[in-house]
């Protein structure tokens, strides 16, 4: 829905571009009644005229963002590291997260179930974390001397007396 800025009130010029509520849940692949409750709880921003709700494509790409960008970052990151030894089916997945797609879609586009690419994300997930929680080098472990915890036991007991 594209007005024309001759036919707009000046002080309606910013709702020029404004998506409806239909166009909008097409947009972010929801049906019109699961976008509704979003809307209604607050989680996606929208501005309600007479009795029409419009939206703001930015607002809504502001949404997907929040909504799928960990998935974005932990797809680059997994593409980003080689180490991570991901199967050429988990290689696709996440190019399609970074391209911006969301799980659902992605999962018509492999012809798999919403399911079966959900578990790859979390197998995706896991390969990330392990590389990511690498262990400390040895040099930087803390060693104790056999004489200071002598000492430190001795300290303990005394303290104790």
């Amino acid at each position: 829905m594209v007005l024309r800025s001759s036919e707009l009130h000046p002080n309606l010029q910013h709702l020029n571009g404004m998506m409806t509520t239909h166009e909008a849940a097409k947009q972010l692949d929801l049906s019109y009644w699961h976008f509704m409750h979003l809307v209604e709880a607050g989680r996606i921003p929208g501005v309600r005229v007479v009795d029409r709700w419009l939206f703001s494509p930015d607002d809504l790409n502001d949404y997907k963002r929040s909504k799928f960008g960990d998935m974005e970052n932990l797809a680059r990151a997994a593409l980003e590291t080689p180490s991570i030894g991901l199967t050429e089916k988990q290689a696709t997945i996440c190019r399609y997260l970074v391209g911006n797609e969301r799980p659902s879609e992605i999962a018509r586009k492999l012809q798999q179930s919403r399911q079966a690419v959900h578990s790859q994300i979390s197998l995706i997930r896991e390969k990330v974390s392990r590389i990511q929680a690498s262990p400390l080098p040895e040099s930087s472990e803390v060693q104790t001397s056999p004489t200071k915890r002598a000492s430190r036991t001795k300290r303990s007991h005394a303290q104790l007396s």
